[in-house]
C-alpha cells in the first residue's frame, strides 16, 4: 500500500514538473525554428564563401575587413539592402557573388551576419 502511494506521489510530482517545465521553457515556435535554421544555413554559406577573406572576430583583418558587429554598428552601419548589393555585385577587391549565391542564400547569409 505504501509503495503504491509512493509511486502515485512520484507520478504526480513528475506531472507537475512537466507542466512547470512547459510553462517556464515553452517549445520553440515555428518562427524561432525557421530563424535558427536560416542562421545555421547562413553560417555554412559564410564558411564556404566568405571565411577565406573575412573574419568574424572583432578587429581581425584578413584580405577583407572583419564582419564582427558590422550589421549592428550604430554609425556607418550598412543596411541589409546595401550589403545585399555588395554581395551580389562585389566592391573594390571583393568579387561579385551574384552568379554563385541565390537570393535565398543571400537571405541566409544576412541572417547569420546579423548575429555577429
Amino acid at each position: 500500500m505504501q509503495k503504491a502511494l509512493l509511486v502515485s506521489a512520484i507520478c504526480i510530482l513528475l506531472a507537475i514538473a512537466g507542466t512547470v517545465a512547459t510553462v517556464v521553457y515553452p517549445p520553440p515556435t515555428h518562427a524561432q525554428d525557421s530563424k535558427a535554421s536560416m542562421v545555421h544555413a547562413g553560417q555554412a554559406i559564410f564558411a564556404q564563401n566568405c571565411m577565406q577573406c573575412h573574419s568574424v572576430n572583432q578587429g581581425q583583418v584578413m584580405f577583407g575587413p572583419s564582419l564582427y558587429a558590422e550589421m549592428k554598428k550604430p554609425q556607418g552601419k550598412k543596411s541589409s539592402s546595401e550589403v545585399r548589393t555588395i554581395i551580389k555585385n562585389g566592391k573594390g577587391k571583393m568579387p561579385a557573388f551574384g552568379e554563385k549565391l541565390t537570393p535565398d542564400d543571400t537571405d541566409k547569409l544576412l541572417a547569420y551576419l546579423h548575429t555577429l
